[in-house]
């Protein structure tokens, strides 16, 4: 089939109405008269005619649409060549002439297989004289059928240009934290409109950002329509923050560096489980919710985890043995102080369908290294276009295949994945330290030790790999295992007796701040291994005796901040706001004895609201949040 529309007389049949003679127009993808569709146009899947096919995203709504002439008002006959070989069932459709509905119900039953091509029934509908443009809308929430081409027949018609035209749907978290208003309001919007968005925050709320197809942090944004938009304006309570341990990119949602506040279940009940059933039930919830863990649960079982929650252990022998977390399609989810260990055959953690601004911190994750390769799956996996995420001083050893970053060479659209890897501990692994495909990483202050091939950039991944230390590794960057190469920018590292692959170079432009965390890579050994050690595996130090008296409640006209100190050190500890400012330093880098401390601390010209008090000494760090009342 040639690139232009083709276009001949044929005799009607007569299922099309009575005889008569008329143009057949047949549009495919990529010819004149194609406009777009929510999807792509692909070519995996054999037997397509033309250029490819246009596959539609999954989703009622999702569509393809064409430009067609008419010199004459009249009835012209349309047809789809089309496969359907998705589950069972049938994947209907509704046909908009001009924007306004004309045939409610398009049926396209299922095929059998992908590669089995059929031809629609015919639809009737009358064309006005002039432009037609019909949209082809998805009923079913798996999108439709893979369409080849549309065909048409009728008097005068013929294919011409059009401009592609997009739906907006603009949405909020809560009703009742802040009103929103769009304008111009269209049930369709040509390419280039522009459109004002504006959020207004309830008493006792702010806003937080735009998201979705649309970010920004401007509560009124301007933007123009370059294809269909779903956008929703998150409003949070007063004195909401995040994690002042949090950096990377689970702070941000895209590479603009426009922010996402990463709260977890913050905003919903705390919660302490001592079963596999009570993890489902919790984490599976709809509700946010804090999820604390204190002992050891085996099982041999999966464990969803929804959007909006915050998975804690909160002692040292908390611990999920052969219990798989699946963060899919979720969004805002914390995991710390957790171990993690011998998930067979599936992976200690997976983060998929389309995942976002999740973080990772102070974990341990392991298996053992006494079966097969395959015996166990990997330790943290990250793929299906989710993106925005951080994965921190969280400890990755004994294990074979690792962490893998997108599952396949075909993956293509994990081109979105965004992901930092900082301040880990990966020992006596064999790889994937990580492997990624096709997005973008930022590794900085890890040490890798004891391990045969670390960090493995594949089919056009782009790498920032800044000031890691490796000792006793293989290879510590490669580009290998796919037919296309992935590239590195390779910054200040200390790679030992390793072997490294510097080409393909690529330029990461990274959108948040993290260099108050840039540690000289001659110290990460030592700062990584003190802190995950602490944390993890001795008795409990300053990052765990570290409390706040009638904590985590109101405090009004002074407080005693009380913390234990294994042995003689030295001690910074400071008081921070919602903002992120320093505004009191109760100990300025003292060396104090080691045992129990009880410092008294009043504040001083502060307004009532949300603290947070930062507590360091070398190798160790801790955050509480304070709430002030006056």
């Amino acid at each position: 089939m040639s690139r232009s529309a083709t276009v001949g007389t044929v005799l009607v049949l007569c299922l099309l109405g009575p005889a008569l003679s008329a143009e057949e127009i047949i549009i495919q993808e990529n010819d004149l008269g194609f406009c777009n569709v929510d999807g792509a146009v692909l070519t995996s899947v054999s037997g397509y005619t033309g250029d490819g096919y246009a596959d539609t995203d999954r989703g009622v709504d999702k569509s393809v649409s064409w430009s067609i002439h008419s010199s004459a008002a009249g009835t012209v006959y349309v047809q789809w060549r089309y496969a359907n070989g998705g589950g069972s069932g049938a994947r209907p459709g509704e046909l908009l002439l001009n924007g306004a509905s004309n045939i409610d119900s398009v049926d396209f039953p299922h095929t059998g297989e992908w590669t089995n091509w059929v031809m629609s029934d015919s639809v009737a509908v009358d064309f006005v004289s002039g432009t037609n443009k019909l949209r082809l809308e998805a009923h079913s929430p798996d999108g439709l059928g893979n369409i080849d081409y549309i065909k048409l027949y009728g008097n005068g018609i013929s294919a011409t240009e059009c401009t592609p035209s997009y739906t907006l749907e603009v949405l909020q978290n809560e009703s009742d934290w802040g009103t929103i208003f769009y304008a111009p309001v269209q049930s369709y919007y040509e390419e280039g409109t522009e459109v004002t968005l504006q959020a207004t925050p309830s008493t006792g709320y702010f806003f937080q950002s735009w998201s979705g197809d649309v970010t920004s942090n401007a509560a009124e944004y301007t933007f123009s329509m370059e294809n269909n938009v779903v956008v929703e304006a998150i409003f949070l309570p007063d004195a909401t923050t995040m994690d002042a341990g949090l950096y990377g990119y689970a702070t941000v949602q895209d590479d603009k560096g426009t922010t996402f506040l990463v709260i977890g279940g913050m905003l919903g009940d705390t919660v302490t489980v001592s079963t596999v059933e009570d993890l489902q039930t919790y984490l599976g919830s709809a509700e946010p919710s804090v999820v604390q863990v204190n002992s050891h649960i085996i099982g041999d079982a999966e464990v969803k985890v929804t959007s909006d929650k915050t998975l804690i252990g909160v002692s040292p022998d908390a611990h999920l043995e052969g219990i798989e977390l699946e963060i899919n399609g979720a969004r805002n989810v914390i995991i710390r102080d957790l171990k993690i260990s011998h998930v067979t055959p599936a992976d200690a953690i997976i983060i998929t369908g389309g995942s976002e601004n999740v973080w990772i911190d102070h974990c341990d994750l392991y298996s053992d290294r006494d079966h097969g390769k395959d015996y166990y799956d990997g330790l943290l996996d990250i793929k299906n276009e989710s993106s925005f995420i951080t994965i921190s001083w969280t400890k990755f050893h004994d294990h074979f295949k690792t962490s893998l970053i997108a599952s396949g060479d075909e993956s293509v659209q994990d081109s979105v994945i965004r992901v930092t890897y900082h301040h880990n501990h990966f020992y006596n692994c064999e790889s994937r330290l990580p492997s990624i495909r096709f997005g973008r990483a930022h590794i900085f202050n890890n040490y890798y030790s004891d391990c045969e091939t670390a960090i493995n950039s594949r089919m056009g991944a782009c790498v920032r790999v800044e000031r890691n230390n490796f000792r006793n590794v293989g290879t510590a960057v490669m580009m290998a295992y796919s037919p296309e190469d992935g590239a590195v920018e390779l910054l200040d590292n200390h790679f030992g007796n390793a072997s490294v692959t510097n080409s393909p170079t690529c330029q990461l432009d990274v959108p948040y701040e993290y260099n108050e965390i840039l540690d000289p890579v001659e110290d990460v050994p030592a700062i990584v291994t003190s802190e995950l050690a602490t944390d993890l595996d001795k008795e409990p130090e300053v990052t765990r005796a570290f409390q706040l008296d009638n904590y985590p409640n109101p405090f009004n006209a002074g407080t005693t901040l009380r913390f234990s100190l294994p042995t003689r050190g030295r001690v910074t500890l400071e008081i921070y706001n919602i903002l992120g400012d320093r505004v009191a330093t109760v100990i300025d880098d003292k060396e104090l004895d080691g045992g129990a401390h009880a410092i008294p601390w009043v504040p001083e010209n502060l307004p009532s609201g949300l603290y947070f008090s930062k507590i360091r000494t070398p190798g160790h760090a801790k955050t509480e949040k304070m709430v002030l009342l006056k």
